[in-house]
């Protein structure tokens, strides 16, 4: 211990006798490891989070599939409470499902977001309330008999000003007026990471919140409610399979109908962080974030290792005085690796507060969703430990090579200061040459990526959707979660188009129950005589919207067969649809779709007559191929949340504004679940590629500064070294320019062989990212092209610069030159 401590105490003044470089070590050190951190941390609460519950290991989902053959869906009300009654593998069952709805709080609307949980809820999962309590059993058993909420910590504290007597305070809900009747504890979120629960409702009151036409709780083909289980004790998850095996089989069996063929599925919970399918696509995303952010720091430890081998050879003389003394080389080793550890912690001390900024900053940039989204991005336990861990590995990754090479000079020699016989000087030279080409080489790989999400990014900028993209305003109002019955609903639909049509400029006002390029994913099963869908699934599933016949003239989307929805289309008449062409390719090849006929159920019971076919639109992303998309008529049936798209001058944000007055007007307390611009509604299929580009933009940035500071620091230190050489070459008649070039050569060097390998570095891993790239392909040649040009020109001025600069010395002082 005496000998650590003094190895610190050394170190410590050793970093203080060179404040410059202790100062770039920092700032390198910190922001590799603060942007490894600030990834982490997402990551972190997205992917690895753990719930504040009780014995979370115990804990297990359970999924219900699909007709689309999608294994882990959700469940129905009906299936819960079987599951429930007839399985013994589990101590309890719980359910929840997440609700948007409209609450007057004080006097003032706003939407809230929740939870709408089983009576169980809280009980199963060990959760204690901080102010008052949760849901008793009298409020599980009878429907619509339980007006009680539950608020969450965050939205008690923002709303309410951490009001202690909150408890008892009556909420309106949907028109309605619900009791709070406790407040949970700071640490719980929700189940939905990034989805943060504002209140938890009881699943009995599931038909008044959600405003259902049917009922909910009986319905068996609605499903929406995710389950989570604790096994019994003694119960393995394989156990608890097999039973709930049986149970489906059961179901099938009983309610064919409803579930013939469905299956159910039980995972681990900690194998889980918000759903099968989405960790799928959220896992690599975060794989190739940390990757790139590695990288980074790799840039960072390899600048390190290169200033320290400098370092090292300047106190070659040093290190060999105290070997000749008798020191041993461990001993010299590890003093040098106390110095590098304490940058390394100072760095991730200061990495720590630079994450914080990065993190908030990312958070910053909402995607244009109806809600917000709410990370608990807080450095907990494992931010830290994670921050440490990379810290500590840091500073052993560049200090143990200076600190192996420092430790083994030519003693003899170096006492007689014939710097000349130094063993390993030439190797230093070359192992800082290898650091410095590596640095440029990874630097390449990240700029490579950048360019190639910016280059994305401009081509999904210019991909025509097949619809009008120009000035338009978006409301999407809600009259069924505002309370509106169909006949109100329907009226009150009217009364909005008419006055939106009225509206000084406005084009055309078109409304859909779906639009494309949306957030959401509308699919339905059709029957078509002749064409046999998927194996093991009994319909096709196609995406589908609901339109009133002005919505093909607002969105520009030409019928080019047949005719559009008119005024013969009426509710009591025969049920009439437009699809797309390559839905009429697909399910009729050898005859006219118009006047074909398919069903909305397997057993044909409610036909559809196909009357026009409409050009192809991008429907889910602007990458896709042509799919098919079918079009029924919205005037047929009540859909009481129908978006309206009207289009009108060019301040598309004025319109907004505008058309939400007139939306209220109807009623002050209707719910506009969004009110945008159409420029805001396709800004968030650009998201991704936007925020790669950016991401990758600002890490790649990072690196090429790094890289050209250590290049910079190379070439310094070389020309350093070779003054007494430009002394002599000048006294000869060489000119600046002559020695401009010779010193600047070796920097040049290291730039193309770093180049050269980074090259082959992007070029063999950049397909990793192709499906992220829109009407580009992963080898691309103008970006292959670009980012080499600038990467030459930037390492050009890093080693210009200090060569420029020693080729003003004087020549005589050069010539006295140690």
């Amino acid at each position: 211990m005496d000998l650590l401590l003094q190895d610190v105490r050394y170190g410590l003044r050793r970093l203080a006798s060179s404040p410059l470089f202790t100062a770039v070590a920092i700032v390198s050190l910190a922001l590799g490891i603060g942007a490894n951190t600030a990834i982490f941390s997402i990551v972190n609460a997205v992917l690895l989070r753990e719930l504040p519950v009780s014995e979370p290991d115990r804990l297990v989902e359970i999924y219900t599939s699909d007709q689309d053959g999608l294994k882990y869906a959700t469940t129905s009300y009906p299936d819960f409470d079987d599951l429930r009654a007839a399985s013994n593998v589990f101590a309890d069952v719980a359910s929840y499902e997440l609700f948007i709805a409209q609450a007057e709080i004080d006097g003032g609307n706003q939407l809230v977001m929740g939870e709408i949980v089983s009576g169980n809820y809280f009980d199963m999962l060990g959760l204690k309330s901080a102010i008052g309590r949760t849901f008793a059993p009298e409020e599980q058993t009878t429907p619509g008999a339980s007006p009680v909420v539950v608020l969450g910590n965050a939205f008690w504290k923002r709303t309410f000003e951490s009001d202690p007597g909150i408890v008892g305070r009556t909420i309106h809900i949907q028109r309605r007026p619900y009791t709070v009747i406790g407040v949970l504890p700071a640490e719980y979120h929700g189940m939905f990471p990034g989805l943060e629960a504002d209140m938890y409702a009881p699943s009995m009151m599931v038909n008044q919140i959600m405003a259902s036409t049917v009922d909910r709780l009986a319905a068996r083909r609605n499903r929406g409610l995710f389950v989570k289980a604790r096994l019994a004790p003694g119960i393995s998850v394989e156990q608890s399979s097999a039973a709930v095996d049986v149970i489906a089989g059961r179901l099938a069996s009983e309610y064919p109908e409803s579930n013939e063929g469905r299956e159910m599925s039980v995972l681990a919970s900690s194998k889980v962080s918000i759903h099968p399918m989405v960790d799928r696509a959220l896992v690599p995303v975060a794989g190739l974030l940390l990757a790139v952010v590695g990288l980074v720091l790799l840039i960072a430890c390899a600048n390190l290792a290169s200033f320290l081998l400098a370092r090292a050879t300047d106190r070659r003389r040093e290190i060999a005085v105290r070997l000749a003394l008798g020191a041993c080389r461990a001993q010299l080793v590890r003093q040098l690796l106390v110095e590098s550890l304490f940058l390394s912690l100072l760095g991730g001390m200061a990495g720590v507060l630079i994450a914080n900024w990065v993190v908030h900053l990312i958070v910053g940039f909402q995607p244009p969703l109806p809600v917000p989204i709410r990370l608990n991005l807080g450095i907990d336990s494992n931010v830290l430990l994670f921050t440490l861990g990379v810290s500590l590995v840091a500073g052993l990754a560049f200090g143990l090579v200076p600190g192996l090479q420092a430790t083994k000079p030519d003693v003899s020699g170096t006492l007689r200061d014939e710097a000349g016989t130094v063993i390993g000087g030439r190797k230093r030279d070359r192992v800082r040459g290898v650091l410095v080409a590596g640095q440029v080489a990874v630097a390449m790989l990240l700029l490579v990526g950048a360019g190639l999400f910016l280059r994305s990014l401009g081509k999904a900028q210019k991909i025509d959707p097949g619809f009008y993209t120009g000035p338009a305003a978006i409301i999407w109002p809600q009259f069924d979660m505002s309370g509106f019955d169909e006949t109100r609903g329907r009226a009150a639909q009217r009364e909005l188009d008419e006055q939106l049509r009225a509206l000084p400029g406005v084009a055309g006002v078109g409304m859909a129950s779906r639009l494309p390029i949306g957030a959401a994913v509308q699919t339905r099963g059709i029957t078509v005589d002749g064409v046999q869908p998927p194996p093991g699934i009994d319909q096709h599933h196609v995406d589908f919207t609901h339109v009133d016949g002005a919505y093909f003239d607002v969105f520009e989307v030409p019928i080019v067969a047949g005719r559009n929805f008119n005024a013969s289309d009426v509710a009591s008449g025969p049920a009439v649809a437009i699809v797309s062409e390559t839905a009429a390719r697909r399910f009729w090849p050898d005859a006219h779709a118009v006047g074909s006929i398919f069903f909305l159920d397997e057993a044909r019971q409610s036909p559809v007559t196909v009357v026009g076919v409409a050009a192809d639109t991008k429907v889910r992303t602007l990458g896709e191929a042509p799919r098919p998309y079918f079009y029924l008529n919205g005037d047929q049936q009540y859909i009481p949340s129908m978006m309206f798209v009207i289009r009108g001058p060019s301040n598309a944000a004025e319109l907004v504004a505008r058309s939400r007055t007139i939306a209220l007007a109807i009623d002050p307390q209707l719910i506009l679940l969004e009110s945008k611009t159409m420029d805001e509604h396709l800004a968030l299929m650009l998201y991704p590629p936007r925020m790669a580009a950016i991401l990758l933009s600002v890490f790649g940035g990072l690196a090429l500064l790094l890289a050209t500071i250590g290049l910079y620091g190379t070439v310094s230190y070389a020309v350093a070294r070779r003054t007494r050489e430009v002394g002599v070459r000048s006294a000869l008649g060489a000119t600046r320019r002559d020695l401009v070039l010779l010193l600047t050569g070796g920097g040049m060097r290291l730039i193309g062989i770093g180049a050269m390998v980074g090259l082959v570095l992007a070029a063999t891993l950049t397909w990793l990212i192709s499906g992220f790239l829109y009407g580009i392909r992963s080898m691309d040649l103008a970006t292959f092209a670009a980012v080499p040009a600038i990467l030459g020109i930037v390492g050009f001025v890093a080693s210009w610069v200090p060569a420029r600069r020693a080729s003003r010395i004087d020549p005589m002082i050069a010539l006295r030159s140690d």
